[in-house]
């Protein structure tokens, strides 16, 4: 079984974006991650000899923008969700 490790900088990416990203792929890897200080060490165990690391790289940049545009959009949601529920007389 192949084995690879990945950094992560915490001023860059949460543990929860990394962690939703090793989620993603936990049919293929198993994962040992460890903090320490300001950075998130992860040993990859693969099934296979694909291309894990840049995989698992691109995969967290899309679940940081995730969690950005989340974060960002909150207001304009609960805005939607408020109007749509003051429109149903649920609300007096």
């Amino acid at each position: 079984m192949k084995e690879d490790v990945i950094t992560f900088d915490t001023h860059v990416f949460s543990l929860d974006t990394v962690k939703r990203t090793l989620y993603r792929f936990s049919d293929k890897c198993s994962f040992d991650v460890q903090m320490i200080d300001y950075v998130i060490t992860v040993t990859i165990q693969a099934k296979t000899q694909d291309d894990w690391i840049g995989r698992i790289k691109n995969e967290v940049l899309d679940q940081d923008l995730r969690d950005t545009l989340f974060k960002e959009t909150a207001n304009i949601r609960t805005l939607i969700l408020a109007n749509a529920f003051s429109n149903t007389g649920l609300i007096q």
